[in-house]
């Protein structure tokens, strides 16, 4: 594929074609990039009213491009009246998206309105590569040629914007700097909305073949796209089998399944994969026929993986909106694995219309994911209620059943808000609803005395003495009526036997050099702050920090804190080994395992070998889990005398 830099004329002569075929989609475009750069001038708290519907108008645009284009390339190919009909339906569905989305900021922020919105511009996308052939056909090669086109056109694309925006933010960093002008962070994003929505659009859509039906493959395959090809994309699909197949036969040794890493290197193997066929579609049968089915075979068996994984998930969670995708993407690649291998002409058109024919069966319908998620939640949250309430103190309920009844309130909550919840606890939601409408009648009463420089009467403090009895979220009152605190997930990993695993020892005394407290260094030669362990390392799963090395000038020191929570303090001549476990284990023994202030002296530690002389002075020294992991952390300061 030639490349060479477009002239000014070409440029305005191909921007004025791009215009006359994708007016519709330009004009989105145009019309959702204004509205963005607008919009980040708003503080989201203030998304009401006006700018509330200018966010609808933002959601509907974009996604407008992508309906325009593909009904555009779709109409190409069709009769005049069958093309202005489908421009219509295209208008009138655009509307229609704008009507359905949420009145209100709280609204939009449920997790189903962003999901739907990505797999409705993913279904368009999509769409590009069929749309032009609902009326006629091309061979594989010659599709395959078009497809090209348009994924190349797409990567282009990406790479340009990324130029473009890195070049022109550059720029205006050093007109800032050089200048020593002021000018606004939201200055940069407003730019960078601009490129991805103005040129990035329009630069995609001129690469787009204006004649898809007229595609032919070309007599001599280029070199890049045939390195890449045979050396890169075959290699590294090859890669994937050995790693996937490997780790699926020692899950069905150990019968040991996953949580979810499985399905997706399934995935991500059936991506690579089919891209793999796809881009040997160029080559000779004799080059690539018979292993080209081993594809389909491996990517099939494959999914009998993906059912058994996720089945598993699903008989113990019930179905969720991502378990729900992972199930027809499962679906999906079988169907069309057993197409390819029982169909000698199979077409590679009909992997793509599938693509969005399941989008749009996910999306729309009786079968939509939103709808089978949510019952299939609340069907469970039903039946957990129902165990819960065969416990006469429902406090003391199995903590795992608590948790997962808190869990699954929040989340019928946050993907489709309260009406859920009400639909299961009229009551409840009805009680919930009046006590929210007093406590913002009391804030409004409130705030009126403060700008009227008065205090507050006896009743209204007694009012809000009341209410703040009572939990602000609806989840987390239906626990409270339960009879039982709501578990959130970070709390619910942090416990160990159905209690918060969480002890930590302190000196009274604030031991940092930043305090501006004086510390007495005298005997020693050098000081440093040791911070060693702790939640943020238990939540990755380690169980203790990596080397971490210091250089004091001569001074050559080494810090290793070890999985048996041994801190090993070591220079070049010999090293001393402090057992934090002993020390943490023996102040349990003195103290119990409820967290206080203790004497400085339990927390310093004084070593000594004929090399140096170390004082470890803890500020601080806990215990805690997470996840199933526990950890011993510390932190304080570390005195050294050098003897040699």
């Amino acid at each position: 594929m030639a490349f060479s830099i477009p002239t000014s004329s070409e440029i305005i002569t191909r921007s004025t074609e791009t215009l006359k075929r994708f007016p519709l989609a330009m004009l989105s475009s145009i019309i959702g990039t204004f509205i963005a750069i607008y919009l980040i001038e708003v503080e989201p708290a203030k998304m009401e009213g006006f700018y509330l519907t200018l966010a609808k108008v933002l959601f509907s645009s974009s996604l407008a491009i992508f309906v325009f284009t593909a009904t555009r390339l779709a109409g190409e190919s069709l009769k005049v009246s069958w093309h202005q009909a489908l421009t219509f339906l295209a208008l009138f569905g655009m509307l229609a998206y704008y009507m359905i989305l949420p009145d209100t900021s709280k609204d939009f922020s449920v997790m189903m309105i962003p999901f739907r919105h990505f797999f409705l511009i993913l279904l368009f996308a999509v769409a590009f590569l069929w749309a032009p052939f609902v009326g006629s056909d091309l061979s594989n090669a010659d599709y395959w040629e078009y497809s090209k086109q348009i994924l190349f056109a797409l990567v282009i694309s990406f790479l340009f914007t990324v130029v473009v925006i890195l070049g022109v933010n550059g720029a205006l960093f050093a007109i800032k700097k050089l200048f020593d002008l002021d000018i606004d962070g939201k200055r940069y994003f407003q730019i960078d909305v601009f490129i991805m929505g103005v040129f990035s659009v329009g630069y995609f859509l001129s690469q787009v073949s204006p004649l898809p039906l007229e595609s032919k493959q070309s007599p001599k395959l280029p070199r890049v796209e045939k390195f890449f090809t045979k050396w890169l994309l075959t290699p590294l699909s090859g890669l994937y089998f050995v790693i996937l197949y490997s780790y699926s036969a020692k899950v069905l040794f150990t019968m040991d399944w996953p949580k979810g890493i499985l399905a997706w290197l399934i995935v991500i193997f059936s991506v690579v994969a089919i891209l793999t066929y796809l881009f040997w579609t160029h080559f000779s049968k004799a080059q690539n026929g018979r292993w080209r089915r081993w594809i389909w075979l491996a990517i099939l068996l494959q999914t009998v993986m993906l059912f058994v994984a996720i089945g598993i998930r699903i008989a113990e969670y019930s179905w969720t909106e991502s378990r729900y995708m992972v199930f027809v993407l499962g679906v999906w690649l079988a169907g069309v694995s057993l197409y390819f291998l029982l169909f000698k002409n199979a077409k590679i058109k009909w992997i793509f219309t599938s693509i969005s024919l399941l989008i749009a069966i996910t999306q729309f319908g009786p079968l939509n994911a939103y709808a089978v998620s949510k019952n299939a939640q609340m069907q469970r949250l039903q039946s957990m209620i129902v165990e819960l309430k065969k416990h006469e103190n429902t406090a003391k309920a199995p903590l795992k059943l608590r948790y997962e009844i808190s869990d699954a309130l929040q989340y019928l909550d946050r993907r489709y808000r309260s009406e859920s919840l009400t639909t299961l606890f009229p009551k409840l939601g009805k009680e919930f609803d009046e006590i929210k409408a007093r406590r913002e009648a009391g804030k409004k009463a409130e705030d009126l005395l403060k700008e009227k420089g008065k205090p507050l009467s006896k009743e209204l403090k007694e009012e809000r003495d009341v209410l703040r009895k009572y939990p602000s979220g609806l989840p987390e009152f239906i626990t409270d009526k339960l009879g039982f605190k709501f578990i959130n997930s970070w709390e619910y990993k942090s416990m160990r036997d159905g209690k918060h695993q969480r002890v930590n020892f302190s000196i009274k005394e604030n031991y940092y050099p930043y305090s501006g407290k004086m510390i007495d260094v005298r005997g020693y030669d050098y000081m440093m702050n040791v911070d060693m362990g702790g939640y943020r390392y238990t939540r990755r799963g380690k169980k203790a920090m990596d080397i971490e090395r210091k250089d004091f000038d001569d001074l050559s020191l080494t810090l290793l804190y070890t999985s048996k929570y041994q801190l090993s303090i070591s220079n070049n001549e010999a090293n001393l080994t402090i057992d934090i476990e002993n020390l943490f284990q023996n102040l349990i023994a003195k103290h119990g395992r409820e967290s206080k202030n203790i004497a400085k002296e339990e927390l310093t530690i004084k070593k000594k070998n004929s090399y140096m002389e170390i004082k470890l002075e803890l500020g601080r020294i806990g215990e805690e889990y997470y996840d199933g992991n526990r950890t011993i952390g510390f932190g304080g300061m570390l005195f050294i005398k050098e003897l040699k």
